[in-house]
């Protein structure tokens, strides 16, 4: 059987099954004095398998790895806050909101897509309404990914979400809808405010989003698909019609 500091000197290993394996002994092991290595090494692997097998060691020691991976979250390089963001995403722990909550803004759109998830995934109080401040934003990737992280939270997304129907700018209202039609029956409690916003925003796009988005909310959308089927709007009509009639 490997010693640590063999584990530790096979993370060098030209070959990657080699890394992956002395990764995956190192984190059951459970010897935290392997910490500083598998956190440099994690720092460093290009090979995104043996990355994820560093990363599951990094969390399984997080007590002792925690101040390295902080670390990262505000380093120069984004490819460290990246790498930071992804490991405390698969922590999931409230108390590292704070250290996260900056990286949503993070101008490297990579860094802000892990950030996403790893804010949502802490279940903070707080997480809903500081990934609303994205709505709109980034490409369709990085809007999907917001989406994504939004329907981790489930319901307690969902009155952040609603309020965000009526912001000023229709590429926010947009997104917002479409976030609720993700969240499915998790936002029932949206429907009316989704009917409305089907109904009247100024928005051709917008209204379209919001009907889509209510036909993916179960029984709670009933009644106000009724009522889309006889909008103005033809498309929006359509759309809740043709719900009706599935």
């Amino acid at each position: 059987m490997s010693t640590t500091a063999e584990l530790i000197a096979q993370l060098e290993h030209s070959d990657a099954g080699r890394r992956r394996q002395a990764a995956l002994a190192l984190g059951s092991s459970g010897d935290e004095t392997a910490a500083p290595a598998l956190v440099a090494r994690l720092g460093s692997e290009a090979n995104s398998c043996v990355r994820e097998d560093l990363t599951w060691a990094t969390v399984q020691m997080i007590h002792a790895t925690l101040p390295a991976v902080l670390a990262m979250l505000i380093s120069e390089n984004p490819d460290d806050r990246r790498t930071g963001a992804h490991v405390l995403s698969k922590v999931g722990d409230p108390a590292h909101f704070e250290r996260l909550a900056p990286l949503v803004d993070d101008q490297h759109a990579d860094v802000a897509i892990k950030a996403y998830r790893a804010v949502a995934n802490t279940a903070a109080p707080q997480a809903p309404a500081r990934l609303a401040t994205r709505l709109g934003d980034g490409d369709a990737l990085q809007r999907d990914a917001l989406s994504a992280a939004f329907c981790r939270l489930g319901e307690p997304a969902v009155p952040v979400l609603v309020e965000a129907l009526d912001a000023s700018e229709a590429r926010v209202r947009e997104h917002a809808a479409e976030a609720l039609g993700y969240l499915g029956g998790a936002a029932a409690a949206a429907a009316a405010a989704l009917t409305t916003s089907a109904l009247t925003d100024e928005a051709a796009e917008v209204r379209l989003m919001a009907a889509s988005a209510l036909r993916q909310l179960g029984e709670a959308a009933i009644e106000g698909l009724g009522r889309l089927s006889e909008s103005s709007d033809a498309t929006v009509a359509a759309v809740a019609g043709r719900s009706l009639t599935c």
